[in-house]
């Protein structure tokens, strides 16, 4: 029952009006905002360069000095040189190592020629054979002609893979090494 001094219905008390709610909002949104971008560039960054390594770069090859042009005489065979890079393996860095090889003729005085070593059949490793004048693959028995065509019965589906050449500063004899794609007609760069 209602005594004397109460009302029936009270009002509920409300606080009287607080005059730091909008600066106390103001500072939160600013605190927020803050330590969000505090957060989102780094987080950002670190993911950018995490990530960085495992986009794949263009399979354009490498250009890679071999020797001099005065080591090469007009007219001589064929010689094979090893190919050796340092390579960047999303993020393993690798020395000097062979990643393959490439045969070079000197056809005159300033043109050279280069022939990927790998067979575009099976990409086994090629032979010259001087008694024959020709290249041997001995995997499948394919032959190709001095100028990388094939010669005979081959499984292989194109010629050898020429590989282009500059003769640089003091007679440097540098190579576009790449590899290609075996097995198949076209010849389409591997990264």
């Amino acid at each position: 029952m209602n005594t004397p001094h109460e009302s029936p219905n009270p009002l509920p008390e409300t606080p009287p009006p607080a005059s730091g709610d909008r600066r106390e909002f103001l500072k939160s949104a600013a605190c927020v905002a803050l330590g969000g971008a505090c957060v989102l560039v780094p987080l950002a960054a670190g993911v950018t360069v995490l990530l960085g390594p495992l986009r794949s770069a263009p399979p354009d090859g490498s250009w890679v000095n071999l020797t001099k042009i005065e080591a090469l005489p007009i007219g001589a065979p064929p010689r094979l040189f090893q190919v050796f890079v340092e390579r960047t393996d999303a993020w393993t860095r690798h020395g000097r190592s062979a990643v393959g090889a490439v045969f070079l003729e000197r056809l005159d005085e300033t043109t050279v020629r280069a022939f990927q070593s790998a067979c575009p059949h099976l990409g086994c490793s090629v032979e010259w054979r001087k008694e024959k004048k020709h290249f041997f693959c001995p995997c499948h028995n394919s032959a190709f002609s001095h100028d990388g065509e094939i010669s005979g019965p081959s499984p292989a589906a194109r010629g050898l893979d020429a590989l282009a050449v500059e003769i640089r500063d003091e007679g440097e004899v540098w190579v576009k090494f790449q590899t290609f794609k075996a097995g198949v007609k076209e010849k389409l760069p591997v990264a």
